[in-house]
């Protein structure tokens, strides 16, 4: 089963963030065990052909991409899609009309997608039924990180194509004006998403820097879990042999 189809269908699946333009190390992750990872075209310098090199890496190991655009323009999620990302992992998603036009620029089936079967994703000419299989296997995931979006989450969440409301933490904090995770704003508002996502049917997503949040999150119905990045895995590591080594 594709990812989107494991999303869909509830099961609880692992991830991380790709913070690095090289092949290898998606290729490492993909051997380490997870479910998928995602492209942090947002934060970190990832362009067309630094995208292209990642899904490469990843597809060597079976390893599912999305990726974090650093927008919603439509031109780049095409890009990265014909290149054969997995789904989209759509920033600051505030309103229903942002997630319409997020499904737009994802699937073939709105109209408005440009289409070729000669990229990766189209199997480079062979892949037989690519529109139909291309909207069935694409995920389009919404961050949920603007305190614009919690009056809308229910809208926001109903809309055809979204698969998951993904909890941005440390910018709905920003937004919200807390500097606490336990803030009692922060926590009314992550219920709020968890709700709308239960209510929509739809996956409720989320990233925790620590591992030991994962238990948690799970026990509000959190089935999508990205656990760090290949940036803090190494920091996490250099900084566990250097205490090793200190005491």
């Amino acid at each position: 089963m594709t990812l989107a189809g494991r999303v869909r269908a509830g099961e609880a699946v692992l991830g991380a963030f790709i913070k690095t333009p090289a092949h290898a190390v998606a290729e490492v992750m993909g051997r380490a065990g997870l479910d998928f990872a995602i492209i942090d075209a947002e934060h970190a310098p990832f362009g067309p052909v630094g995208v292209d090199a990642v899904v490469l890496g990843a597809t060597c190991a079976g390893l599912p991409c999305l990726v974090r655009p650093p927008g919603h323009e439509p031109g780049f999620i095409n890009t990265c899609l014909d290149l054969g990302a997995a789904g989209i992992l759509a920033p600051h998603v505030a309103d229903p009309d942002a997630a319409r036009a997020l499904v737009a620029a994802v699937k073939y089936s709105a109209g408005e997608r440009g289409y070729s079967p000669s990229t990766r994703a189209g199997g480079y000419g062979g892949r037989a039924d690519h529109r139909a299989l291309a909207d069935e296997e694409s995920a389009l995931w919404c961050q949920i990180e603007d305190a614009a979006a919690l009056s809308r989450l229910d809208d926001i969440a109903a809309v055809e194509g979204v698969d998951c409301l993904f909890l941005g933490r440390v910018d709905l904090a920003l937004s919200l004006g807390v500097a606490r995770p336990d803030d009692p704003k922060m926590v009314e508002a992550i219920a709020a998403v968890a709700a709308a996502a239960k209510r929509a049917g739809k996956a409720l997503g989320v990233y925790v820097g620590d591992p030991a949040e994962i238990a948690a999150f799970r026990e509000r119905g959190a089935t999508v879990i990205v656990c760090g990045s290949d940036q803090s895995w190494l920091m996490a590591q250099g900084r566990s042999i250097r205490a090793a080594l200190t005491n």
